[in-house]
Formats: structure tokens, sequence, C-alpha cells
């Protein structure tokens, strides 16, 4: 059984890896720039059948049933499927309005208003000069058609995402406020891999002088006022200094998760294959895909669950790497790649070693909150063997 195919959809530039056999069809086309998602049913069908690294890889010489105690971590790969700029427009806009409490506000809400957003933007100036000798006649006329085609363009965009479905909501509503942060849909790949980390938590906090990320701006201007006042009231004392709050800084990352475990190829012929494949497919996900000369597929993020340690929203691999353990030597076995034609590539001759080392590290794009840890141990999505 295949863990996935490599094969086109619609573009001789760029195969897609799609999770199950090689009749999966997918709804997409990475060569239309009119198209969001590609993965289509696939992807929401296929999440429900996990790549189970705990109980159907050789990591240990002992049988699988003696796993089953064994601590796991989740990963659900998504794709991004709208540019960032598009995605933050928005929210910013529905943060700028308190959606979540204040305005009750929906992301519905913010498209019929969306074009609002772009009132600070200044269309494209076209300057015509004459230099008449004794004079200069200039005439400045404001071209608004790019600016008009751009926003034309996100406000398609992102209520194509919006409608079908891309911007992804939280039953747990602790986790409303992380709504329409990112555009993603499934790509069908859901991994249960074993987590026998040593480090279970930290909290590392820093108060600052203002929250940069906001309220910057105004606080200078205050501060400067404030200091200016007080000089001038004391200016003829030796020395003046205000004390000042301090505020908390969120950081811009979240935690970071490593783990790490061996895949062994000495124990069944099958393997061989099947250890290969899990660690392609991964590194294939990974990286970028340039679609044209312009544009690229951006490497996926991912959900990641640990019951009652950690939960993050949206994450990515931040770092992974393979090592070649004990003896090695050229093998040939089957791989399910297709070519241009749709006719299956056979197999490859590579080099598999007695064991590989498979290390990877989750890194968190979003601080650490509480609101995390509360869906950690509120909403154990963790299911091993069965729907998520």
């Amino acid at each position: 059984m295949n863990l996935w195919t490599l094969k086109f959809s619609g573009t001789e530039t760029l195969p897609l890896l799609q999770r199950g056999s090689e009749s999966l069809d997918v709804g997409g086309n990475l060569a239309d720039l009119n198209t969001i998602g590609v993965y289509g049913d696939a992807g929401a069908k296929g999440v429900k059948d996990p790549i189970d690294v705990v109980n159907d890889f050789a990591w240990t010489v002992s049988p699988a049933s003696s796993r089953q105690d064994i601590p796991h971590i989740q990963l659900i790969e998504q794709r991004v499927v709208l540019n960032s700029v598009v995605s933050n427009m928005v929210y910013s806009a529905l943060a700028s309005v308190d959606t979540v409490k204040s305005a009750g506000i929906t992301i519905a809400d913010t498209v019929s208003d969306l074009g609002s957003l772009f009132t600070r933007f200044t269309a494209p100036v076209k300057t015509e000069g004459t230099d008449t000798g004794s004079s200069e006649s200039v005439t400045t006329t404001t071209n608004k058609t790019e600016t008009s085609k751009f926003k034309q363009k996100v406000v398609e965009q992102y209520e194509k995402a919006l409608n079908t479905g891309y911007f992804r909501t939280f039953a747990n509503p602790v986790l409303k406020p992380y709504e329409g942060l990112y555009a993603t849909e499934l790509t069908g790949f859901n991994y249960y891999f074993p987590f026998l980390d040593d480090n279970s938590n930290t909290v590392s906090n820093s108060f600052g002088e203002g929250e940069s990320n906001m309220i910057g701006p105004i606080q200078d201007f205050v501060q400067g006022v404030s200091e200016g006042l007080a000089g001038i009231a004391n200016i003829l004392r030796p020395g003046t200094y205000i004390e000042k709050s301090k505020q908390f800084g969120m950081q811009d990352m979240g935690r970071s998760i490593n783990f790490k475990i061996p895949l062994l190829n000495t124990q069944k012929p099958e393997d061989v294959s099947k250890n290969w494949q899990l660690i392609f497919g991964l590194i294939y996900q990974n990286r970028p895909g340039r679609v044209s000369k312009s544009i690229i597929d951006q490497p996926v993020i991912y959900e990641v669950n640990i019951p009652g340690i950690a939960y993050m929203p949206y994450a990515y691999i931040s770092n992974l790497s393979v090592k070649f353990l004990g003896n090695r030597r050229k093998m040939k076995f089957a791989v399910p790649v297709r070519d241009p034609n749709n006719t299956a590539v056979g197999t490859i001759e590579t080099i598999v070693p007695d064991a590989y080392e498979l290390d990877i590290t989750v890194q968190g794009l979003n601080d650490e909150t509480r609101n995390f840890l509360y869906a950690s141990v509120s909403n154990a999505k963790l299911q091993v063997n069965g729907a998520v």
C-alpha cells in the first residue's frame, strides 16, 4: 500500500503529492492563477486516513502490540491558499473593530466593506512635463485603473477563500480569536509520530516599554510630550527621569517542539519502500515548489496536538534532518511516481541504510497563549486509527 502518489495535476511544471492511491482525483490546478485550492474533496476525505508511524512503522524491534501506551504527537497538514498580504489586511481590519466581543462583526460581515480598506492606497501617478523655456507646464493625472484592479482582485480572492471554507472556523470558543488568520486547505496528510522528548513546557515572558505592534507610535508621542513638559518644569534641577509602567510583549513566534525517531530497514522488505516514502513525502511537502517564473507554491503548515501538553492551530516544520545509520547499500524498489503523461516511473535505485534517523522540529506560528493550553486539555483531537 502506497502512502501517496506523486502525479501532475493540470501543469507540467510541478507534480502534486496526493495521499492515497493512484486513482485519487484532485479538484484544482496549480497552473491556474484563478484557482485557490487544488486538493478539493481529496484532502478533506484523506485526512481521516492517518499515517500512523507509531503503530505501522518499524521504529522499534519490539512488536507493534507493545506500543499502545506510547505518547503521540499529531500533525495535520494544511496548504496555504491565500497570500499573507490579503489575509493580514482583512484580519487587521477585523482586529481594529474587536470583532470577537464588542462589535460582534464576523469575517463574512467584513467582505462587503472590504473596499474601505483601500482608501489609504495612493493610486499610481502619471506625470507629463513640457519645458517651454521661460516656464514649465506640468500636467499631473491620476490613474486609478491599477489600484482598482488590485482592489478588485484582493476582494475576489478573499471572497473565494471565505465562501469555499478555506478560512477555518474552530468549534472550541477559546480559539475564535485566531479565525481568519490563515486561509488553508487540508492536503489529506495526517501524521501520528511517537513523542518521547524530555521537554514538557517552559515559560519565558518579557515586559518592556511598550507594544510596538499597535500602540508604539502613540506611546512615542505621549512619552515625548511628557518628558518635554517635565524637562521644562525641572530645567534647573540636576536631573529628571519619569518612571514608566512596563507593557507585556507578545512574541512573534510560538513554542518549538522537537521529536526524533529511528526508522528501521532491516525487519521486513516492505519497510524499505514505506520508510523512504514517509521521508520523501515530508521533505517534498516542506519545500517550496516553483509553478512559474514568478509564482511559488509555499511549504505546508500544520495543526499540532499533544493532548495535555501542547496545541498549535498553525505551525510549520522549521527543521527536518535525516541521517543514515549503520551499513548502507544500493537498492531498487518501486515508487508511486508518475510522469507528465501519467505513466508510472517504475523503480528507482537509491541508497538505503540499515536505519534512518528522522529529526523534526515544529515551530508554532503564534505565541503560546492560555487559549492553546486550554484547547490541549478540553478537546483532545488525537484519535489514532480513527477519524479526526
